[in-house]
Formats: C-alpha cells, sequence, structure tokens
C-alpha cells in the first residue's frame, strides 16, 4: 500500500499516513489541529533502499 508525507500548514506536524488516512485527512482537517488540508499537502514517500 503506498504511503504520503504529510506536514500541516497549520500547526507544521508532520505525518506519515497510508491511503485510506490521506483521504480522511483530506475531508476531516489536520488530525492535530483540524486545519484545512489540500492534496498538494501530501507527497507520496519513497521508499529507502
Amino acid at each position: 500500500m503506498e504511503t504520503y508525507h504529510f506536514t500541516c500548514p497549520d500547526c507544521r506536524r508532520e505525518f506519515t499516513v497510508t491511503e485510506p488516512m490521506r483521504e480522511a485527512t483530506l475531508e476531516n482537517g489536520c488530525p492535530v489541529c483540524g486545519g484545512p488540508v489540500t492534496r498538494t499537502h501530501f507527497a507520496v514517500d519513497t521508499p529507502s533502499a
């Protein structure tokens, strides 16, 4: 399953989330501060070699 790196634009907290968690964050906002989040706030994590 693909994972995404997310940094909240309001509280600056960083998270690594799965696709379902990403969708929930887009719908409900940051899990820490509740700030609005858009798809541009996520980056696909690339596995380390």
